[in-house]
């Protein structure tokens, strides 16, 4: 609320939530009229909050409910005991709760990036942009099903592919040398991390379903030998050389993978 508290403030809040009754809304009106410092006040209250339900919404689209009750709630249980007095309570909870848990959205918005309570809302410099290329990987390759790779592309369609991931990454790749033993190789896709180009090359094995193998181009000096993990509920093998960063996924046994993982990391030596 713009400015210390007015006598007038709750009438003039009720006008501008259309509460007042027909009567008294006219008298509001006739005042406005020839008052000059009721129209001010007026405008004070009306536009104190603007900008608030952007602030709002957007942690709301971010944090689950019951989340931001309880921070809620441990927000107001720090207020000093004299200054939780009734009359502001009620006023607050018939008047202004609106306005003020819209404010409180936008103070917990700084809060949460502040105090790291773990929110991502995006943008180049949150947790989400930050997290590694393996994890945005699993993301989405948890959208893939059976269904999803169920057709496979014609040579013709296969050898376009390839190429045009030869051409983003630098390196030379064919289907030969990506082909494995078991899984059907489903085409290769080209995509983007952090601005860095990132192939995803897409099989469809019997027994386990989809299984991706996956090529970025980060520029990273040195070279780590397979190895395997788990991220989102899915097993990886992952390596790196050469400025590449490369990793085999899929719900297939750890073991499965990895020797997917050493029969593509040993065609990558040789340029593939």
């Amino acid at each position: 609320m713009a400015g210390t508290e007015h006598k007038d403030d709750e009438t003039l809040t009720a006008f501008l939530d259309e509460e007042l009754a027909p009567a008294d809304h006219a008298a509001v009106l006739d005042r406005l009229g020839s008052d000059d410092a009721l129209r001010q006040r007026l405008e004070g209250l009306q536009f104190s909050g603007r900008g608030l339900d952007a602030a709002f919404g957007a942690i709301l689209t971010v944090a689950p409910r019951a989340d931001l009750d309880a921070m809620l709630d441990q927000a107001l249980a720090r207020v000093p005991e004299p200054r939780r007095v009734p009359a502001a309570r009620s006023r607050l909870n018939r008047i202004w709760q609106p306005r003020f848990l819209a404010a409180l959205a936008a103070m917990l918005v700084v809060a949460c990036l502040a105090g790291g309570i773990g929110y991502q809302l995006g943008g180049a410099d949150t947790p989400r942009q930050a997290e590694g290329w393996h994890e945005a990987v699993a993301e989405y390759w948890s959208l893939t099903t059976k269904a999803t790779l169920n057709l496979a592309p014609s040579p013709g369609t296969a050898t376009q592919q390839l190429a045009l991931a030869s051409d983003a990454l630098g390196i030379p790749m064919t289907v030969s040398a990506v082909s494995l033993e078991g899984p059907s190789f489903r085409g290769a896709q080209l995509y983007e991390f952090n601005g860095k180009p990132l192939v995803q090359i897409a099989y469809l094995d019997p027994d386990y379903g989809p299984i991706a193998y996956c090529v970025i181009r980060n520029g990273k000096p040195g070279e780590t030998q397979p190895k395997a993990a788990e991220i989102d509920g899915f097993n990886v093998v992952h390596w790196s050389g050469a400025g590449f960063g490369r990793m085999v996924i899929g719900r297939a046994p750890p073991e499965r993978l990895a020797d997917f993982a050493a029969r593509l990391a040993a065609e990558a030596g040789q340029g593939a």
